[in-house]
């Protein structure tokens, strides 16, 4: 019984799949990804575009096409997986050396536990509200399902997430319905357009969508080779949907409230029928938040990996997944208050150091189309050198050249007020991380 327990936890980590063991079906990809956005932070996030004076037609042409932009990159990184066979921030050791990607590892490691951080405060704050039940109490036990999907490893998760998409379509099709009754064209030309708005909302879908990039090919690893393009068409198709759907309710609902309290006003709206989804959107977190531990636990493996010779197993994948619930619990009990809002503005100044890294991958695949052999991948001393100093000067370059572009809560840089408030960073760090890499790249060719 011990064995056959054993043999159903994931029994890798950090490695690579060979093509023989790679079982998983693409149109899974759909599912995970369309699960993964099917929270209440994407209503939220959605209410933003009216609250910053659009009106919701602006509103949702800013939402689908920052979807559309930000869904293509996503797919792009998850079309990797198939491909190379090894996850995808590992996969940057071809680009920042073996041990030059620790960093971007490490900045992309505290966004997955605030994440999950702040996903499990949800459930337990929803739960709260709705049942009246602990929070910390809730914490603690909304955790065990998260660790143990987390521990079990991709299968049960996107069997799960399956389950997970079929379920709660339904629900967001009667809440679809619900806003939609309650709706007036009035309300929804309140608002005005300004270049200013229009470009903040699209950013913030463009993003939203980039922050996935770090956790795609965890999972599409698992698809063979020949699979890349369906991989790539059922990551983007199953996210943008996702996400864009439940923005542009989100959008709807916060033309009919005033102090932008969108969960409220469900809970509101339907009576007994929205107290329920609600309530169903607060559980539906302790599925999606596996993702963060899942992930978590590969940057920690992958890490360690620099440093130690070994091989995961189910024992070492359980020790690890259990001490990244810990560390997401304490996180949420002892910080559910100004600690995790504090720590929402600095997970938004990761995406910063997010959108170099991506840029830098995917020009490396995709433009120059660089192939490695699996093998150098792992080794210490191998082609890829221990540091790559052209890549992390860029990477740190781009970083800087962001900075007088941003608009945050708490910082906003010259170039931002200058332009009114606009803020195009992401747009920047594309634009310098391509040209700058492409540049040392070919420089590179030549002096070689």
């Amino acid at each position: 019984m011990g064995k056959e327990k054993s043999k159903a936890i994931e029994q890798v980590g950090f490695e690579f799949i060979p093509e023989v063991d790679r079982k998983g079906n693409p149109k899974e990809l759909f599912f995970t990804w369309f699960a993964a956005s099917t929270v209440s932070t994407t209503l939220v996030t959605g209410a933003l575009a009216i609250i910053i004076g659009l009106n919701f037609w602006w509103a949702a042409l800013a939402i689908l096409l920052g979807h559309a932009i930000g869904a293509v990159i996503m797919g792009l990184h998850s079309a990797q997986g198939p491909k190379l066979g090894i996850p995808q921030v590992l996969q940057s050791r071809a680009q920042f050396g073996y041990f030059g990607v620790i960093l971007p590892m490490l900045i992309i490691l505290t966004m997955y536990f605030g994440y999950g951080a702040m996903n499990t405060i949800l459930v337990a704050q929803g739960i709260q509200e709705t049942i009246g039940l602990n929070i910390n109490i809730t914490v603690i036990l909304g955790l065990i399902p998260m660790v143990l999907l987390a521990i079990y490893g991709q299968n049960i998760i996107q069997k799960s997430m399956k389950f997970y998409t079929v379920g709660y379509t339904l629900v967001f099709v009667v809440l679809s319905v619900l806003v939609i009754s309650q709706l007036s064209m009035d309300l929804l030309r309140q608002g005005t357009f300004t270049w200013t708005a229009f470009i903040l909302a699209t950013s913030i879908c463009v993003t939203w969508q980039i922050t996935y990039s770090p956790y795609v090919s965890d999972h599409s690893r698992f698809m063979k080779a020949k699979d890349a393009r369906k991989t790539f068409l059922y990551t983007a198709s199953g996210s943008f949907m996702s996400s864009a759907w439940l923005m542009l309710i989100g959008a709807a609902i916060a033309t009919m409230v005033v102090n932008g309290n969108i969960m409220g006003e469900i809970k509101n709206m339907g009576g007994v029928l929205g107290y329920s989804i609600v309530i169903l959107l607060s559980l539906g977190v302790l599925i999606i938040n596996s993702l963060n531990i899942y992930g978590a636990g590969i940057i920690v493996l992958s890490i360690a990996s620099n440093f130690w010779s070994f091989r995961t197993s189910g024992r070492l994948r359980i020790i690890i997944s259990v001490l990244i619930g810990i560390v997401i619990g304490f996180a949420a009990t002892a910080g559910a208050g100004n600690f995790m809002s504090n720590f929402q503005i600095y997970l938004g100044f990761v995406l910063f150091f997010i959108i170099p890294w991506s840029v830098i991958n995917l020009t490396d695949f995709y433009v120059l189309k660089r192939r490695f052999h699996h093998e150098d991948f792992m080794k210490k001393d191998g082609i890829f050198g221990k540091l790559n100093y052209k890549t992390m000067g860029i990477y740190l370059f781009t970083i800087l050249c962001q900075v007088p572009f941003i608009n945050t809560e708490i910082y906003q840089g010259a170039l931002s007020k200058a332009m009114g408030g606009m803020d195009i960073a992401w747009i920047v760090g594309i634009v310098i991380a391509f040209v700058f890499y492409m540049i040392a790249m070919k420089i590179g060719e030549r002096v070689s």
